[in-house]
């Protein structure tokens, strides 16, 4: 698939899931987000770049933070892009702004920020390393860049059932994006070919636990296993929906099951 295809796709799925991308079942992005906070140990005049920062979830948690600094996020999808202005407005924060913006094509002077975050954004790109280095070259000597992932374990078993009943319905499975980003090795790897060796790697242990088939929905639903229900008919989506919470049913039991939402946080100094 062409690149701006690509692109498009993306944009077009997170402007679907826009409006749900804080639901509590997705409490692992503020989760992550406070830990790459307290890791990056900011100052409070940093200016920092939240790339791919979907409904701001990490660039609001830093500007609490910027008493002196300024935030500036940016994503491609207008429709996060809104419920990040709208939750900034509430917090009446007047030190960050959101733009649209490729990040392939930043509209930033090299070395400007002080900090360079994407949580849970850089295994989208095709090219990472491409990605990495746009990042890189917009923060100043010594400063730090930090990016976030899921673990190769996140979302076990509940997306593979997933994955299985979607390939029932005829579809093919794609791979999963973070799994291109989700070890110490490939994360270390991408900063490698950007020429920068001081990476720390932290493992952050999230989860919930896990009683019953809604709250797994609740995060197919709003999240970006929802891109691919949406390549099936209405009726297939009632069938799928059926077929599948009963294995989830089945799964969860009387008892509940633990919900797995691991993260990698790495920090990096130019």
């Amino acid at each position: 698939m062409p690149d701006q295809d690509k692109k498009k796709m993306i944009q077009q799925g997170f402007d679907t899931v826009a409006e749900g991308y804080d639901h509590s079942s997705l409490a692992f992005f503020p989760q992550t987000a406070k830990s790459m906070m307290d890791f990056l140990a900011l100052q409070p005049d940093h200016k920092l770049l939240d790339v791919c920062t979907g409904t701001g979830v990490v660039a609001l948690a830093a500007a609490e933070l910027l008493t002196e600094g300024r935030v500036t996020g940016i994503d491609l999808s207008s429709g996060m892009l809104q419920q990040a202005k709208n939750k900034a407005a509430d917090k009446e924060l007047n030190n960050i702004e959101f733009k649209q913006m490729d990040l392939d094509e930043l509209e930033f002077s090299k070395e400007s920020f002080d900090v360079a975050c994407s949580s849970f954004g850089l295994f989208f790109l095709e090219d990472m390393t491409r990605a990495l280095q746009n990042i890189t070259s917009v923060v100043k000597p010594g400063g730090k860049i930090s990016i976030s992932t899921f673990t190769g374990e996140a979302f076990s078993p509940m997306s593979d059932l997933f994955l299985e009943c979607y390939e029932s319905f005829g579809k093919e499975v794609p791979a999963l994006s973070w799994k291109r980003l989700s070890t110490k090795e490939l994360i270390n790897a991408q900063f490698d070919a950007v020429g920068i060796s001081n990476v720390t790697v932290h493992h952050v242990p999230l989860g919930y636990h896990m009683t019953d088939s809604q709250m797994w929905w609740d995060v197919v639903w709003n999240a970006g296993y929802r891109a691919l229900l949406n390549q099936l008919t209405e009726e297939q989506k009632v069938e799928f929906k059926q077929k599948h919470m009963a294995q989830i049913n089945q799964l969860i039991g009387k008892n509940g099951v633990w919900f797995n939402t691991e993260v990698l946080i790495a920090v990096a100094e130019k």
